[in-house]
């Protein structure tokens, strides 16, 4: 139904003529008349009663005009919705995150893009990274932040942030005075590692193959399962670890700890967005990754960069 021939008949109905509803819509008389027939031949009812000075409605034409009200209003509200768009960010935002981002670095974007914008309803849901993709894919979750997983037709990947490894230990500890250690000297060091398949152990890993160290070589005096028991166990004086800057960020600022590089390696790993590839983005989810990656700055990976992705457990 032609929302415009609705228009015409509460013009006409408000003006009581044709002459002035043609005159008030800025068409000509035969133009109304012709709109008129028309929607009275959809209806299959006379709509309006011309017998007197002033056209009125037929028992029919009340009804259609009640609709027409209220389906021109609908159609105001709508106008008037979308121009607000610009100016105005509301409705769900649902994220889905493997564990690494999940704990170090979503709450605090999540956090601030909700203060910025108060009408938006945040929620992040932290699972391993093939089930978020797999929500994604489903369009369970619209978006998705997440490590290594295997290329699909369905799916569209783009870098996010880029998390840099670090040596820590504690001030006191021999290696504090120093910026740098090496590969070598690392591995005869007392280490706290995480276990085996989390995301910064595989980088470690992967760096102490290219330099030719096994793993059996490597002094490691306990194994823990999430990077902030690792973290806890370094305050603690257990040894040292290799662990995310930004899970350390407050004990490096508040000098409880010591972060040191690696020489001879890069210990980092990315992160990605996972989106549906056939899924237009909602404004609220372009408006957050919009807000991430201004926050973000120098985390955001180049496309070609040089770490390596983080892996499935990716904690």
């Amino acid at each position: 139904m032609d929302l415009r021939h609705l228009l015409t008949l509460r013009t006409v109905v408000d003006k009581g003529s044709f002459s002035h509803a043609a005159e008030e819509l800025g068409v000509s008389q035969p133009a109304v008349s012709f709109q008129i027939r028309s929607l009275e031949e959809r209806m299959g009812q006379r709509l309006l009663d011309r017998s007197g000075r002033r056209v009125t409605l037929t028992d029919a034409g009340r009804v259609v005009d009640g609709y027409a009200r209220r389906m021109l209003a609908l159609e105001d509200d709508l106008v008037r919705e979308m121009s607000q768009l610009s100016d105005h960010i509301s409705g769900p935002l649902v994220l889905g995150s493997s564990t690494g981002p999940g704990e170090l670095l979503l709450p605090r974007l999540l956090g601030g893009f909700k203060s910025e914008n108060p009408d938006v309803e945040v929620s992040l849901v932290v699972q391993d990274t093939q089930t978020v993709c797999d929500r994604v894919l489903d369009d369970d979750l619209e978006l998705g932040v997440v490590g290594a997983a295997r290329p699909h037709r369905g799916l569209l990947f783009e870098p996010f942030v880029r998390d840099e490894l670090v040596v820590i230990c504690p001030p006191s500890h021999p290696l504090a005075t120093r910026r740098r250690i090496g590969l070598a000297e690392l591995a005869s060091e007392p280490m706290i590692l995480q276990q085996r398949g989390s995301g910064v152990r595989a980088v470690l890993e992967a760096a102490f193959r290219a330099a030719g160290i096994r793993m059996r070589d490597v002094d490691v005096t306990l194994e823990l399962g999430l990077q902030q028991s690792v973290r806890v166990g370094v305050l603690d004086g257990l040894g040292i670890t290799v662990i995310s800057r930004l899970a350390v960020e407050r004990d490096l600022a508040e000098k409880r700890l010591v972060a040191l590089e690696v020489e001879g390696a890069v210990l980092a790993r990315d992160f990605s967005l996972v989106r549906h590839a056939g899924r237009t983005p909602s404004r609220v989810s372009e408006c957050f990754v919009a807000y991430a990656r201004e926050n973000l700055g120098d985390l955001v990976p180049p496309s070609d960069g040089p770490a390596v992705p983080a892996e499935p457990g990716d904690s």
